[in-house]
């Protein structure tokens, strides 16, 4: 994210539309300028979070990134249309390494949608 713009959105209106690579390449130009190392962090979180929104709920999706300059943290979020869970939220493997990756995060839960969160400090 460049000076000056310290929240992006990225809002994919259908699944066919944005592809997981349309995501990455989208998040390589908004991370120009930071370290090799943190853009494959936030990559890797965006990534799964991304695709467990595809894969679990319905579009659209909405990707945000808002950097906290003042802590050095920076939150991501994906938000999707809800789609009626029958079972209780799981942690699978890929939100396990956003666990270990991350400095906190969480769901959030509301009738029409769902918002997965990710913290991470630099």
């Amino acid at each position: 994210m460049t000076a000056g713009h310290d929240t992006v959105v990225l809002v994919v209106q259908d699944e066919d539309t944005t592809s997981p690579d349309e995501v990455a390449r989208w998040l390589r130009e908004h991370l120009a300028g930071w370290s090799g190392f943190d853009v494959l962090l936030i990559g890797l979180v965006v990534g799964e979070l991304y695709d467990n929104a595809r894969r679990h709920g319905s579009p659209p999706y909405v990707l945000e990134l808002v950097l906290d300059r003042w802590r050095e943290a920076l939150v991501v979020s994906v938000r999707d249309r809800a789609v009626g869970r029958t079972a209780p939220w799981r942690t699978g493997a890929g939100l396990l390494l956003v666990d270990g990756l991350s400095a906190r995060w969480g769901v959030l839960t509301q009738a029409t949608f769902t918002t997965v969160w990710v913290e991470l400090v630099f």
